[in-house]
């Protein structure tokens, strides 16, 4: 299993294909623990096993808290799941509401079944499919990630606030 300690956002240069949640929060904890600017992440149910992570929580905090022009948003599918389950980013996110921000996707992208996070518009790990961690990741790929941020911009235009994700936020 790898570990990506030795990894650093804007330097590894090299794609790596993951097959397991422990992966992908691994790399997704690495990466937000090393962003200076922004997250974005896509996620069907904001995957409870990488994201609801005290870890993960703690990074984002830290980048709002110490970033420069801080931000981090999110685009999920199933905020009623969400809502009822709880969620330690999303209670970070009522708390810091300034620089988090999730929206439901569109129902023009409601066919949409992959994940993705992107750092900086610097690095990213994508999944073709929510059910499955198989996908890939790079730690400084600018060409790749801004073509996953220019579709997560898409995605975002057409995302709105959702009454679940705000009963969260009070």
């Amino acid at each position: 299993m790898l570990k990506f300690e030795g990894y650093r956002l804007g330097e590894n240069d090299e794609l790596v294909e993951i097959d397991a949640a422990e992966q992908h929060r691994a790399a997704a904890t690495m990466m937000a623990q090393q962003c200076r600017h922004s997250i974005d992440i896509v996620s069907r149910d904001l995957d409870p096993s990488i994201y609801d992570t005290p870890e993960f929580v703690d990074a984002t905090r830290r980048l709002v808290l110490t970033g420069q022009r801080p931000r981090v948003r999110i685009i999920v599918f199933n905020p009623s799941l969400i809502a009822h389950r709880g969620h330690r980013l999303v209670d970070a996110a009522s708390q810091l509401t300034t620089f988090y921000d999730l929206r439901k996707a569109g129902d023009e992208h409601k066919h949409f079944n992959g994940s993705l996070f992107i750092a900086d518009t610097t690095g990213y790990i994508h999944r073709l499919s929510a059910e499955r961690f198989e996908g890939k990741l790079n730690f400084s790929d600018k060409r790749q990630a801004r073509l996953f941020e220019d579709e997560f911009e898409e995605m975002w235009a057409k995302a709105s606030p959702d009454i679940n994700l705000r009963r969260l936020s009070l």
